[in-house]
């Protein structure tokens, strides 16, 4: 039964960026802009590539695969350009006090 974890704090988030943290064997990524917080699973539904290392655009709440330029919308998780079809898998994401919690 999922319950949601601490996993990071928010003052060890950038204002405007992504980070990849590792819980129980899964590379989540967690997305910040600016107030509003995205988490995701890091590998590329594509092929295997961390979304990490790719290019987020916190105005358009989406990131870029690295590998072949897939793009995926952080709130629903679905692919927005090929040659990705399937979405990644997204999580809920909480905030208490400076605590980041994800639903996993």
């Amino acid at each position: 039964m999922p319950s949601f974890v601490k996993v990071t704090t928010l003052s060890e988030l950038p204002e405007q960026g992504m980070r990849a943290f590792e819980y129980a064997g899964q590379r989540i990524a967690l997305f910040r802009a600016g107030a509003t917080l995205y988490a995701t699973t890091d590998v590329c539904s594509h092929e295997h590539a961390y979304l990490t290392e790719g290019f987020f655009d916190p105005d358009d709440a989406t990131v870029e695969c690295p590998l072949h330029g897939a793009r995926f919308d952080l709130a629903s998780g679905q692919p927005l350009a090929l040659p990705a079809y399937e979405p990644i898998a997204i999580y809920p994401v909480q905030v208490a006090g400076d605590d980041v919690l994800v639903e996993l």
